[in-house]
């Protein structure tokens, strides 16, 4: 397994300040189900938190979702060119059932709109 496809703990966005500071300064985007907010970061590398309320539904619900973007990060952090702190949220259930292939390409996209958004 290569190093960059992992998910080390220095990728983790786990301080609460940290994440507060996110949610309070931070812009907003939809992906779908799926809420992000994000700031731009002056730590390296970009670092990421999933976050799956208790209301989306039972537990291996939640942690499905959490896999499924906890993967798509994995896959795609390397397409970032800026640090960023970046919460991922998922607050309502879903209204249909979330497939990774789905997530995959949210997420994506998320990261080249991020890349499109600093370059200006």
């Amino acid at each position: 397994m290569s190093l960059r496809n992992t998910f080390p703990k220095a990728v983790r966005l786990h301080n609460s300040r940290a994440v507060r500071e996110v949610f309070e300064q931070g812009a907003y985007q939809s992906l779908g189900p799926i809420g992000v907010k994000y700031k731009l970061s002056a730590a390296e590398p970009s670092r990421f938190s999933i976050s799956v309320k208790k209301k989306v539904g039972n537990s291996p619900c939640r942690n499905k979702i959490k896999r499924f973007i906890r993967e798509a990060i994995r896959q795609e952090r390397a397409q970032l060119n800026y640090a960023f702190d970046i919460c991922f949220f998922v607050s309502n259930p879903p209204k249909y059932k979330l497939e990774s292939a789905y997530v995959m390409r949210q997420v994506r996209r998320f990261f080249n709109d991020l890349n499109h958004e600093s370059s200006n």
